[in-house]
């Protein structure tokens, strides 16, 4: 889209205009931009106009965006699903927005997020739920499943996620995407009220058809900022680099099944990862199968995840507990119970387990496992009980291989593996060490030119019946 426009085969309103046609074909069911930009024309017609008087074209000149509702955005409102904020319009840009903007890139709208971004199934008071357009009675997962499900369902080729414990990876995976965690401040993030996200962190980061599109992406979107103290210790890698042609040949690579039973994983899903590495091991990859143990991972999540949710929320739900909705109250209650010297053990566990994880990271090129344990589910439907035919007693487990490389701020990007006999997508994650985006991305690139086919689109099938009732949410870790 951007080649096309700085060369003048079509313009900057042209692809406005063809985004919103397909906003207006399918958005009513799938549900995924909450918030158009009523400028979004007028700014495509200003990048024309730029181009017209004789400027150089800028890396993304006129491509269509969405930017999940938890980032703000300059004269647009930005509600974080959230009752509290429905009517916060900000008077300034991320940093990420600011940056695709500055771009070329033009912003057609937010993307839905359950509220303050914390479940994985997409729904909340102000726009209701957001659904898979692979099939519109299953969740588009998250917290970013508005903006995954836009570039599934053809709105947008790009989009802007946030990732904790699996915020990008996991709507990547149930939408058939490339999604990338980035690493902690290289994508920097303002305003925030929290600069240097202490213990875990939340990062900021692309999802997108293709793993070439999340490189020109991350071309604009990383580097320092002094708004972002976290930004400051980064250096920007060369991303176009990753985009040159290379054989896998002499890369090692650490193949995981299920974490030694810690994550549920259907037969389907593990059937299509494991045929995801044989295609990584005919590129001449050195395939090495072994669990890697995620002994006191939930503790470390559940403490570490309870000082930020206390940091953010505690207050919130004094002043406004009757505007929210109970899936964010039971999060914040709970981590309310827990004491300074819970967090702090959970910090130390935290230190054991990076200490247990090190020598994975650093012994071979990538760790490579299922995204998720299991495709989108159903949202009309109790989250399932049983997982491969064996009953689970957290559902959310299925979802662990996210926070197992969180925690010890590793970089991961999410590609599609292939279709289960459903026809749901599901998603390999490769994991390329500690502070190493372009590790991950170097295979992603092998793999997404030698196997296009796996990287496509659905054919959204607007017949199916649906109802706003969404009944497959428990909210996360909630702790008791």
């Amino acid at each position: 889209m951007a080649a096309g426009v700085a060369e003048g085969r079509f313009s900057a309103v042209d692809l406005a205009d063809a985004a919103l046609a397909r906003v207006e074909d399918v958005n009513g069911a799938v549900n995924a931009i909450c918030t158009l930009n009523p400028q979004a024309r007028d700014e495509a017609a200003a990048a024309d106009a730029r181009l017209k008087s004789g400027a150089a074209p800028r890396p993304l000149e006129g491509v269509p965006f969405v930017v999940k509702d938890n980032i703000e955005t300059k004269g647009l409102r930005t509600t974080f699903g959230s009752l509290t904020r429905q009517d916060f319009v900000p008077e300034t840009d991320g940093v990420c927005v600011e940056r695709l903007r500055d771009a070329g890139a033009v912003l057609l709208g937010k993307g839905n997020t359950p509220e303050f971004a914390h479940d994985v199934v997409t729904t909340n008071r102000i726009f209701g739920p957001t659904r898979n357009p692979w099939d519109l009675r299953r969740t588009a997962g998250g917290s970013s499943g508005g903006s995954a499900a836009a570039v599934s369902a053809g709105m947008v080729p790009l989009s802007i996620g946030t990732d904790l414990g699996g915020s990008i990876r996991v709507p990547s995976a149930f939408n058939g995407l490339v999604g990338l965690r980035t690493v902690p401040g290289g994508v920097p993030i303002h305003p925030t009220d929290f600069a240097w996200d202490t213990l875990t962190s939340h990062v900021h980061g692309p999802m997108a058809r293709s793993v070439g599109d999340v490189c020109l992406a991350m071309t604009v979107l990383a580097g320092p900022d002094a708004r972002d103290p976290r930004s400051l210790r980064t250096v920007k890698p060369d991303y176009a680099a990753c985009l040159e042609s290379r054989s896998l040949k002499g890369k090692r690579l650490l193949c995981v099944r299920d974490f030694a039973g810690a994550v549920p994983t259907e037969p389907a899903v593990l059937a299509l990862a494991e045929t995801a590495v044989a295609r990584l091991e005919a590129l001449g990859a050195e395939v090495v199968w072994e669990e890697i143990p995620l002994d006191d991972l939930l503790k470390i999540v559940v403490g570490t995840r309870a000082f930020g949710m206390v940091a953010r929320f505690g207050s919130v739900i004094e002043t406004n507990r009757d505007d929210l909705m109970a899936q964010l109250v039971n999060q914040v209650e709970g981590s309310l119970k827990m004491s300074l010297r819970d967090v702090t053990e959970a910090e130390r566990l935290r230190t054991v387990y990076w200490n247990r994880m090190r020598p994975y990271l650093t012994e071979y090129d990538a760790i490579i496992s299922p995204a998720t344990g299991i495709p989108a589910f159903r949202l009309d439907e109790a989250l399932p009980t049983k997982v491969g035919g064996k009953t689970v007693e957290r559902f959310y487990d299925t979802l662990l291989a996210a926070y197992a490389f969180t925690v010890v701020d590793a970089a991961a990007v999410v590609v599609p593996s292939g279709l289960t006999p459903e026809g749901l997508p599901t998603g390999i994650q490769i994991v390329g060490g500690r502070l190493s985006e372009t590790a991950a991305l170097d295979i992603a690139v092998a793999y997404e030119r030698a196997y296009p086919e796996l990287f496509s689109l659905p054919d959204i099938d607007l017949g199916v019946p649906l109802s706003n009732e969404v009944r497959a949410t428990t909210g996360g870790y909630a702790i008791r």
